[in-house]
C-alpha cells in the first residue's frame, strides 16, 4: 500500500539522519521513528469542520507534531479526496494552506500544511512528514493514486527529497522557489508531474529554470510558470493554475471522472486567453500562452491552432528580444554574485587587502541597491533584486549551518554580519545576528542587534522565550523594555 510503504520509509529516513547528526553534532535531537499506525481506528470526520481553514490538528500519536488543513465544504468519508500536502520553510502550515483553499475547494481537495517541517536540521523535517502523512491516512479519506506534494523554497527542496525517498509515489509536485536538494537531481524515467513556480525577481529563477529545462530534456511531464514578485509562495490565483494542471495531468493518466469535458472546457478558456493577449499586442505573454498549451495538451486534443501561432510569434523580434533579455540576465546574476563573493572572501585577508575589499563591496551593494530601486520593471532591476536577495540569502544559511555544526562564534557572527549588510532591512538577519552575538558573549552588540531587530518589525514572542542563547540578557533593562513593548 502507497501510504504504509512511505510512512516506513520516511520514518527511517527521519532515524537514518538523526543518528549522523548525533555523529557529527552531539546534542542533535533524537526523532522519535514509530512504526506505522496499525489498527487503530481514525478519528470520526464529523470532528473535524468543512469548509473552513483549520490551523492546528494535533496528531494522534504525537501531540506536538500538528498541521494546518482544509477539507472542501463537500467533504465526505464516503469517497476519496485528492490531496496535497504542503512545507512551508519557516514551518507557518496555515500560510499554503490558506493559498490552496479556493483552488481546494473549486476542485475537490484535500490540503494539509505541517506546523512543524521547516528549514534546518533535516531529521525534524523528515519526522513531521512522517507524523502528518501517519495521521491523515488514518483520519481522512485520502484517494491513494491522487496525492501530491508542494513546498516553498527549503520546503520544495523536501518535497522532491521526500519524493525520491519513496521511490516517486506522490503523483505530482509543485516546487516554488526551488527545486531538488543539492545531492539530488531528475534522472529518468520521470513517472510524475512537477509544475514549478518562481518569482521574476527569486534568486532561485535560473535555477528553476533551468529545472524546467532539465525535464523537458527527460521527457518528463512538466511546467514553469513565473509570477511579480521575489522568493516567496506565488498569489492564490497561480496556485489555482497549477491545481487545474494537476487535473489535467489526472485526465491524462485516467484517473479523473469526466475527464473529456473538462479538458475541452480548460482548453478553450485558455485558448481564448492566448488569442486576447496575441489581439492586444502582448505578444511574448502570448507566446507563453500557445508554449503551455501545445505541452499542456498535447496527446488530449488537437493543438494545431496552437502550434502555428506558437511558430509565428516565436519568429517575431519583440519575442526573439525577450528570450534572449531573459538569458542575459541569468548570465549576469551569475556573475555579479560570483563577483560579491569574491570580495567578501578578501575582507578576511590581510589588513591592506581586505579594507580595500570591504569598500569594493559596499559599493558594488550600494549599485545594486540603486538599481533594485527603480520603479519601472527591468532586466537590471530584476537581475539587480536577484543577485542582493541571492548573496544575503547565502551568508544567512550559511551562518545556521555554521551554528549547527557547533562552529566558533566568531565565524556565525561574520557570516550574519555580512548578511546584514546586504540586507539592511531584515528583522530576521538581525535577531540571529544578536543570537549570534549573545553566544558569542558579547551582550553589548546582542542588544544592539536586537534592538534594530524591534525597531525592523521583529515581533516573533515565541522564538524569543525559547531561544537560549538570550538568557544572558534577560535580566538586562534594555532587553526587558524590549520584550514588554512586543507583548
Amino acid at each position: 500500500m502507497l501510504t504504509r510503504r512511505l510512512i516506513i520509509v520516511v520514518c527511517c529516513a527521519a532515524c537514518c539522519v538523526t543518528r549522523a547528526d548525533a555523529q557529527t553534532t552531539p546534542q542533535a535531537p533524537a526523532a522519535p521513528t514509530p512504526p506505522p499506525m496499525v489498527g487503530r481506528p481514525p478519528s470520526p470526520a464529523e470532528e473535524l469542520p468543512r469548509g473552513q481553514l483549520i490551523e492546528s490538528v494535533a496528531t494522534l500519536r504525537d501531540p506536538s507534531q500538528t498541521y494546518a488543513l482544509y477539507l472542501p465544504s463537500n467533504y465526505t468519508p464516503a469517497r476519496r479526496w485528492p490531496t496535497v500536502y504542503c512545507f512551508d520553510p519557516l514551518a507557518r502550515g496555515a500560510v499554503p494552506v490558506r493559498l490552496f483553499r479556493e483552488a481546494a475547494e473549486r476542485f475537490g481537495w484535500v490540503v494539509v500544511g505541517s506546523n512543524n517541517s521547516r528549514n534546518g536540521p533535516a531529521n525534524v523535517s523528515l519526522t513531521a512528514a512522517a507524523a502528518m502523512l501517519e495521521d491523515t491516512q488514518a483520519r481522512l479519506a485520502v484517494e491513494p493514486g491522487r496525492v501530491y506534494i508542494t513546498g516553498f523554497s527549503g520546503g520544495a527542496r523536501l518535497a522532491n527529497r521526500l519524493q525520491r525517498l519513496c521511490g516517486n509515489c506522490f503523483a505530482g509536485v509543485i516546487a516554488v522557489g526551488a527545486g531538488y536538494p543539492p545531492d539530488l537531481k531528475p534522472s529518468a524515467p520521470v513517472t510524475f508531474a512537477l509544475f514549478g513556480f518562481a518569482g521574476r525577481d527569486d534568486y532561485n529563477f535560473p535555477e528553476m529554470k533551468a529545472l524546467d529545462a532539465e525535464l523537458t530534456r527527460l521527457g518528463a511531464r512538466r511546467r514553469f510558470e513565473s509570477f511579480d514578485g521575489g522568493h516567496a509562495w506565488p498569489p492564490k490565483e497561480l496556485i489555482a493554475t497549477a491545481v487545474e494542471w494537476m487535473e489535467l495531468e489526472a485526465v491524462r493518466s485516467g484517473k479523473r471522472e469526466g475527464g473529456e469535458g473538462f479538458a475541452a472546457g480548460v482548453w478553450e478558456r485558455r485558448l481564448g486567453e492566448a488569442r486576447r493577449l496575441e489581439a492586444d499586442s502582448k505578444a511574448y505573454a502570448a507566446f507563453r500562452a500557445y508554449e503551455s498549451l501545445t505541452s499542456d495538451f498535447r496527446g488530449l486534443r488537437d493543438i494545431s491552432e496552437a502550434e502555428r501561432r506558437l511558430a509565428s510569434l516565436g519568429a517575431e523580434k519583440e519575442v526573439k528580444a525577450a528570450l534572449k533579455d531573459e538569458s542575459e540576465q541569468m548570465r549576469r546574476q551569475e556573475r555579479l554574485v560570483s563577483e560579491l563573493f569574491e570580495l567578501a572572501g578578501k575582507r578576511k585577508a590581510d589588513f591592506e587587502v581586505s579594507t580595500q575589499a570591504a569598500a569594493d563591496f559596499r559599493q558594488r551593494l550600494d549599485g545594486l541597491r540603486a538599481k533594485a530601486k527603480a520603479e519601472a520593471d527591468s532586466g537590471e532591476r530584476r537581475v539587480a533584486r536577484r543577485v542582493l536577495n541571492q548573496v544575503a540569502a547565502y551568508f544567512y544559511e550559511t551562518a545556521g549551518n555554521l551554528r549547527q555544526r557547533r562552529a566558533r562564534g566568531s565565524e556565525v557572527v561574520a557570516a550574519l554580519e555580512v548578511a546584514a549588510e546586504v540586507a539592511p532591512h531584515s528583522p530576521q538577519i538581525f535577531y540571529e545576528l544578536a543570537v549570534a552575538h549573545a553566544e558569542n558573549s558579547d551582550r553589548k552588540k546582542a542588544l544592539s542587534a536586537l534592538r534594530t531587530a524591534f525597531e525592523l518589525g521583529f515581533k516573533d514572542a515565541a522564538a524569543l522565550e525559547r531561544e537560549h542563547a538570550l538568557d544572558a540578557l534577560r535580566g538586562e533593562a534594555e532587553f526587558k523594555r524590549l520584550v514588554e513593548g512586543l507583548r
